[in-house]
């Protein structure tokens, strides 16, 4: 009998892992539950990978798209990847049929076992993975000798309080918080004159106030970042990667001397927020700062979701929340561009033929290129080569 592959997301590494899973035999269903790319989608119009699509394809993408694929030097935004990239794959005749869309992933367990029965006796790999999704006309239950978890992270945003716990109100503003820059691109109109807040100090906080600055009449920005650097971004030394060297660069640049539109807060916590007088936000940062905001865009990262595989004994990393041999491995890497050479047990996960491919095997780890996760991808791929036959 053919084994069967479950792949949970269908953006750039689930496409990727299911080309990769037919070609070696598997009988592969992707489910994702919203559309295809949906986390490149909510980029916007003007973020653009840091790396050119040449470090963002594998050769089998290559071969199953043809000629069409374009220029290895194009730096593409998220939409143009869906375009000219994703979505033409999930087409392909290799993938034709096996992307479920509107499949929600709500459960991953083992048949007939439970998180702690057997946990690393090999009897435990011998029992099919069950996958329960939501799908548009009810539930489904999906059997699988492998299956492979790339839902990225960007669906659960880190909190913007202090110390990465909800402040005082958060939670209950949450709708109102602009977490993404394919949202702060479409509310741009309406900011021009208003007063903003921005909280974050990482590369999509540097994308959004690229877009702030672009607004006119300007809005009042207020910068609340957590160093006390006079360049709250990091910055890589001679960084080969031009679009990233720009974006940090422009937004350094604006931190060491503010225009008149931005105001730096810096070892700033966000303590408290509360809804005022139509529609604005109070907002208490640490040192009794604060103030009254028509928006507040918190970029201060992400983090994977693991509620759905509560079942699965898995070897969780306390610092990534992914799987703790790879965080182990990488925990050194300053740079996504200098990765340290990971084994083939450095993918394991603690529950044979399962493991995380993509942005989410790194978890909270910043240092995760799509290029090393392709990398990884082929040595997972390589290592179930013997579940073919199951």
């Amino acid at each position: 009998m053919t084994a069967r592959a479950v792949v949970i997301g269908a953006g750039p590494s689930g496409l990727e892992a299911a080309l990769g899973l037919v070609e070696r035999g598997f009988d592969v269903t992707v489910l994702e539950k919203d559309r295809v790319g949906a986390s490149l989608l909510r980029w916007g119009a003007h973020t653009r990978f840091f790396s050119p699509l040449g470090m963002n394809v594998s050769s089998r993408a290559r071969r199953a798209l043809g000629r069409g694929l374009g220029p290895e030097e194009a730096m593409l935004t998220g939409p143009e990847m869906v375009e000219r990239v994703l979505e033409p794959l999930a087409r392909s005749p290799a993938l034709a049929g096996r992307v479920r869309l509107g499949h929600r992933a709500a459960g991953v367990g083992r048949a007939r076992l439970t998180r702690g029965e057997l946990a690393g006796h090999p009897i435990r790999a011998e029992r099919p993975f069950c996958v329960l999704a939501e799908g548009p006309e009810g539930e489904y239950r999906f059997e699988a000798e492998v299956v492979l978890d790339a839902t990225g992270v960007c669906d659960t945003p880190a909190a913007i309080g202090s110390g990465g716990v909800p402040a005082p109100g958060e939670r209950g503003l949450a709708e109102r918080l602009v977490r993404h820059l394919g949202d702060l691109e479409a509310r741009l109109p309406d900011l021009a004159g208003r007063d903003v807040l921005l909280v974050g100090h990482g590369h999509s906080a540097a994308n959004a106030l690229a877009l702030l600055s672009r607004v006119d009449p300007a809005p009042r920005v207020t910068w609340a970042v957590r160093t006390p650097n006079r360049h709250p971004v990091v910055q890589v030394s001679d960084d080969p990667l031009p679009e990233r060297r720009g974006i940090v660069d422009a937004a350094n640049q604006l931190a060491a001397t503010p225009p008149p539109f931005l105001k730096l807060e810096r070892r700033a916590g966000v303590e408290s927020l509360q809804r005022a007088a139509q529609g604005a936000i109070d907002v208490g940062l640490s040192g009794g700062r604060g103030g009254r905001y028509d928006v507040v865009l918190g970029f201060t990262g992400y983090r994977p979701d693991l509620s759905f595989l509560s079942e699965l004994a898995l070897e969780v990393s306390p610092l990534s929340e992914g799987p703790a041999r790879l965080a182990a491995a990488v925990a050194g890497a300053t740079d996504c561009l200098s990765p340290p050479r990971v084994r083939g047990e450095d993918l394991a996960t603690g529950e044979p033929g399962f493991h995380f491919v993509g942005a989410k095997s790194y978890g909270r780890i910043p240092t995760f290129l799509l290029q090393t996760g392709l990398e990884h991808l082929d040595s997972i791929l390589d290592g179930l080569a013997g579940r073919t036959a199951a």
